[in-house]
């Protein structure tokens, strides 16, 4: 009998294990997780700057910008995961070819 501290929090009984996904969804998750790499480096450098370095740390607006940025590609993690979500559970015969922009308006595709 299963316990609940040894099943697998992200499994979801009524999903399937596995499902098809484009490609295009992985390879942004690829360059959004590049994207909050390269914040967080930045970010954590510029704590550091004065005892590394000498040199001032980042200004607070910077910080606060940088730290936006992370927000909104975590929402972007979040489209795009629903978006991957919802191609993998689809019935095989009501399966669409993917789209890559989610809809998202045409200035920003």
């Amino acid at each position: 009998m299963p316990h609940p501290l040894t099943q697998n929090p992200w499994q979801i009984d009524t999903d399937r294990e596995s499902g098809p996904v484009s490609l295009s969804h992985l390879h942004q998750l690829d360059r959004t997780r590049y994207a909050i790499q390269t914040i967080a480096r930045m970010v954590g450098n510029s704590a550091s700057e004065p005892d590394a370095t000498g040199s001032p740390p980042l200004d607070p607006w910077a910080i606060t910008a940088l730290m936006g940025g992370v927000e909104s590609l975590c929402e972007h993690l979040g489209t795009l995961t629903e978006a991957m979500l919802d191609q993998a559970l689809q019935p095989d015969d009501d399966r669409e070819a993917p789209n890559p922009t989610h809809n998202a308006p045409p200035s920003i595709q």
